[in-house]
């Protein structure tokens, strides 16, 4: 018990430190402004009206009126005629005040003009810099995808039928930039983002915003020919590394192209592992016996029909037997196929503070001591395919279902 104010107070430490990382939107802005000086420019404008109010009521203030008078009226006159909008309700009648007129004309015209083609400049320059990947993502809670290969496509069309609109997924890779344009309207109904260059590198993840993503995805990235498989392997070991030192508390999928790297990845506290083709045998395998099974289980792999998802188990079935829960699902054109759990990880280095102290070298001696990276062990998963039908659904559970459609709770 006395250790829990300790990692209480470790816990606001490291939240204190990524508040402290996150950008803040306002000093982004001003960069830009003071970069391309737009503040000067519209500094200029400002200055411009006020030496017009100044020098309207100079030349046309009457005696009767007071200079003060004057200078609003010719404020109103210079912003008018700067803008070129020209009411027509205030105009200059003596010869300095024409003149004062013809020279804010030119002058105002050609500063408005800076002004507004700087802006634009800055619109546009920010729209190809997004278009060629090389612009910051500002997204939160969002799926990193590294590299590319030709199962990429593939598996953008399963996650369009998954995510949708309602998480933003971020490319990072070197695509050509017409590929990239390609898939950018190919799936119109996912929110895709695209950062250019190498995926090893800390700076292409910081501006993935990888620091605030939810998950990661490795793709064994082929887009090089001349890589061969180990060297495939070895940058999605390095790109997982990169990515757990920069969030540990990200999920990482990784996929590998031979089975004997496996271990190196668990070591780099990848989550999910996939090799390539680990499971093409027994879907051959179904197809020796019978054609029909084979179809079933393509037709479930396949992003179009009949998929598996996986759904929230809604209050008033918790505690309760497994086939009312099935029952439920079963009214919704749905067929409960299983339930898992998974069990909550919580990092070591997630406590401590980033500046090294007596305490924390003592916590994390005793944690390398006892072999345990995790205060909660190793991410745990617990699986019941066909649970009977008298087992009780656990609140900690979540379904598994074979619908044509996400099902909702």
């Amino acid at each position: 018990m006395a250790l829990q104010p300790l990692l209480h107070r470790l816990g606001q430490l490291y939240q204190r430190r990524r508040v402290r990382r996150e950008p803040i939107p306002l000093d982004h802005l001003l960069a830009i402004l003071r970069r391309e000086r737009i503040l000067l420019l519209f500094g200029c404008l400002v200055l411009l009206a006020l030496l017009g109010g100044l020098g309207f009521a100079l030349f046309e203030t009457p005696p009767q009126q007071s200079r003060l008078q004057g200078f609003r009226q010719g404020l109103w006159w210079a912003v008018v005629t700067i803008t070129t909008v020209g009411y027509g309700d205030v105009v200059p009648q003596t010869p300095g005040g024409r003149v004062l007129g013809v020279l804010l004309m030119f002058v105002g015209l050609i500063s408005l003009s800076l002004l507004t083609a700087t802006v634009a400049s800055v619109f546009v320059e920010r729209k190809l810099r997004k278009e060629r990947g090389l612009e910051a993502v500002s997204d939160r809670h969002h799926i990193v995808l590294l590299g590319w290969n030709r199962g990429g496509e593939q598996m953008l069309r399963y996650l369009s039928q998954r995510l949708g609109l309602t998480t933003p997924l971020v490319l990072v890779n070197n695509l050509a930039p017409e590929i990239v344009d390609s898939l950018i309207s190919s799936f119109p109904n996912l929110q895709l983002r695209f950062v250019r260059g190498d995926f090893q590198r800390e700076e292409i993840l910081e501006r993935a915003n990888l620091r605030q993503a939810r998950q990661v995805v490795i793709l064994a990235d082929r887009t090089d020919p001349n890589l061969s498989r180990d060297l495939v392997d070895q940058r999605t070991l390095l790109a997982a590394l990169m990515a757990r030192s920069l969030n540990p508390r990200i999920k990482i999928t990784a996929e590998l192209i031979q089975a004997e790297n496996r271990p190196h990845l668990q070591r780099a506290q990848v989550d999910d592992i996939v090799i390539r083709g680990e499971y093409d045998s027994a879907l051959l395998a179904c197809s020796t016996e019978s054609t029909g099974l084979f179809r079933i289980l393509q037709t479930l792999l396949s992003p179009e029909g009949h998929n598996i998802w996986s759904v929230p188990i809604p209050p008033a079935f918790q505690g309760r037997p497994v086939r009312e829960l099935a029952d439920h699902f079963r009214q919704q054109q749905a067929l409960l196929i299983g339930l898992y759990a998974e069990g909550y990880k919580l990092r070591l280095e997630e406590l401590l503070s980033p500046e090294p102290s007596a305490i924390d070298q003592f916590i994390a001696r005793k944690f390398t001591e006892a072999g345990k990276m995790h205060l909660f062990g190793r991410h745990k998963v617990e699986i019941r395919i066909t649970p009977p039908d008298d087992y009780l659904v656990s609140p900690q559970e979540v379904a598994v279902v074979i619908a044509n459609r996400p099902v909702t709770t």
